[in-house]
């Protein structure tokens, strides 16, 4: 089966290598990426909510707790398709041994990026179970946001594999962490509303996908949905299927196998 030189066996071929690989791996992956969420959690919930009251109609805790469901789910596939990718194309040559067989690099950068979704779910699934632990769940909705998680950490799959076919040494990599993925994870109505903010902030931050992951995971699972709630799904999926093209484009460029 063919969808624009994609086969399906291709991309399911990826994943299913991704997948082998990531099961052994899985009991030593959960703690360091669940660290960080956690420590932000007990932080900013626990520390700093004693000292605030509701936001946008919830406990701070509920409000910070949600919004790290959403960038837990953005972290993972971050890493997957940036420093594991990097390790695939440059170190170990994962890509040309694939590409020697019948599956092409755009079927392998597709794969590579639906597995970053799936991991992103994995993980951002792992600490919404913490949050139905904590009580905060309060919508049986929140079923859904398992979805929500897997298309913005393959849209943010794309995004990592751009930056990675375009960084010349693996230390570029850091730029794109820094300077992209932790702006987005500190001022995409994570900690804080961005109606609160200065206009400027609050018009970036509007761009950002994980603003718009963040206010759909809230409304799922608090049972608040309305209708722009499928204005923000629209936009992130308009930006997976734009961010989709561009590694796709200049895979072939950039890998001369």
């Amino acid at each position: 089966m063919k969808l624009n030189k994609l086969s399906v066996n291709g991309i399911f071929h990826m994943i299913q290598r991704n997948w082998m690989s990531f099961r052994k791996l899985i009991k030593i992956s959960i703690f360091p990426n669940l660290f960080d969420p956690i420590l932000y959690l007990v932080a900013m919930g626990f520390g700093i909510g004693h000292f605030v009251g509701n936001i946008s109609g919830m406990p701070y805790l509920t409000f910070v707790s949600l919004g790290l469901v959403a960038a837990t789910g953005m972290n993972a596939a971050n890493a997957e398709s940036t420093t594991n990718a990097y390790i695939q194309i440059r170190l170990d040559k994962t890509y040309y041994e694939m590409n020697t067989g019948p599956i092409n690099l755009e079927e392998i950068i597709v794969g590579q990026a639906l597995w970053a979704g799936i991991r992103g779910t994995i993980f951002g699934t792992l600490f919404l179970l913490v949050t139905l632990m904590m009580g905060i769940l309060h919508s049986w909705l929140a079923l859904f946001i398992p979805i929500v998680l897997l298309i913005t950490g393959t849209l943010f799959g794309f995004l990592g594999l751009t930056f990675t076919l375009l960084a010349p040494t693996r230390d570029y990599l850091n730029y794109f962490s820094m300077l992209i993925i932790q702006p987005m994870y500190m001022f995409s109505n994570t900690f804080f509303p961005l109606h609160a903010v200065t206009p400027w902030l609050k018009n970036i931050g509007w761009f950002s996908p994980l603003t718009h992951a963040v206010l759909l995971i809230r409304q799922l699972a608090t049972g608040t949905l309305r209708f722009q709630s499928f204005e923000d799904l629209l936009w992130l999926i308009l930006v997976m299927i734009v961010l989709s093209v561009i590694p796709q484009k200049i895979v072939r460029n950039r890998l001369n196998y």
